[in-house]
């Protein structure tokens, strides 16, 4: 649902499935002199919402029905680069964090903070700054340390593993015998051995089971775990 505020006041929209907490950040919006021109409780809804009212700060929960909040703020972001996104949000996590900083959004609050700290984030975001706790940005930049060495690890594996040992790679994840890999790569058991042992030697593994648990880690494969 919608209402019309005045373009002298901010103009927020609030997005989160619990409608207390979206009456919270409302009365608190509305304490501090700011518009509330919006509210909806799933992430679809949201995106068309921004996409029509164009509010100055976007207020979004990380957990919502339809989709996630890291989705949500991309895909605002993709279609205005200049919209002003809060996450406010129960995840307090260090990953939770990074990823929201990945989306593009503008600043992070968890769903304890206090009536003037919401409006206070609010304010600063729509003054053009970013507001991150000095634990936020270490843990951030943690995170992106981890990213940066996960990505460079899977860049080099990915550089030295042939289409062929990729084929068995993702048949040994199937759960395929020598014999099996074999007929259906119409190649002999001898050679199957040997990509396998090629493999286990770049992955760093012992075992079958290891190399698709390294494999899948690295992204290189997907398993489904029952």
């Amino acid at each position: 649902m919608a209402a019309t505020g005045t373009q002298s006041h901010p103009r927020v929209l609030i997005v989160d499935d619990h409608p207390a907490i979206r009456r919270i950040v409302r009365l608190t919006c509305e304490r501090h002199g700011m518009d509330v021109i919006g509210e909806t409780p799933a992430g679809t809804e949201a995106i068309e919402m921004a996409r029509t009212l164009h509010p100055d700060v976007i207020v979004l929960d990380l957990v919502l029905p339809d989709m996630d909040g890291f989705t949500v703020a991309r895909s605002i972001r993709e279609e205005d680069p200049d919209s002003k996104i809060l996450i406010l949000s129960a995840r307090d996590d260090d990953k939770a964090v990074f990823d929201s900083i990945r989306a593009g959004v503008d600043g992070y609050l968890d769903k304890t903070a206090k009536e003037e700290q919401i409006s206070y984030a609010i304010d600063e975001i729509i003054a053009g700054r970013q507001v991150f706790s000095t634990e936020q940005d270490r843990s951030a930049m943690d995170q992106l340390g981890q990213f940066i060495r996960h990505s460079r690890e899977v860049a080099d594996v990915n550089s030295v593993l042939t289409d062929r040992e990729m084929d068995v790679l993702k048949l040994i994840a199937q759960g395929l015998t020598t014999r099996q890999m074999g007929s259906r790569l119409g190649l002999s058991d001898r050679t199957i051995e040997s990509h396998i042992s090629k493999l286990y030697r770049k992955l760093g593994a012992k075992t079958r089971v290891q190399v698709v648990m390294k494999a899948a880690a690295l992204g290189l494969i997907d398993i489904e775990i029952d």
